[in-house]
């Protein structure tokens, strides 16, 4: 899996990378999304494939349950 930098995000969002390091500190919750978002485009990866995961994850922890 390829890591996401601030150019990626500004690039995804035609902005420039200071402004997207900025939000750091101004808008943590903000940066912290676009950071997941863009990983996931960038890997190729789609909400139904996250639906997925999440699916076999609570399948496997029903499973270990009745063990």
């Amino acid at each position: 899996m390829e890591k996401v930098t601030y150019k990626d995000i500004a690039k995804y969002l035609n902005k420039s990378d200071t402004t997207i390091k900025s939000w750091s500190s101004r808008y943590p919750e903000m940066l912290e999304l676009t950071k997941t978002g863009a990983f996931c485009k960038k890997n190729n990866i789609t909400i139904e494939m996250i639906k997925n995961c999440i699916e076999l994850k609570e399948m496997a922890s029903r499973q270990e349950g009745e063990k």
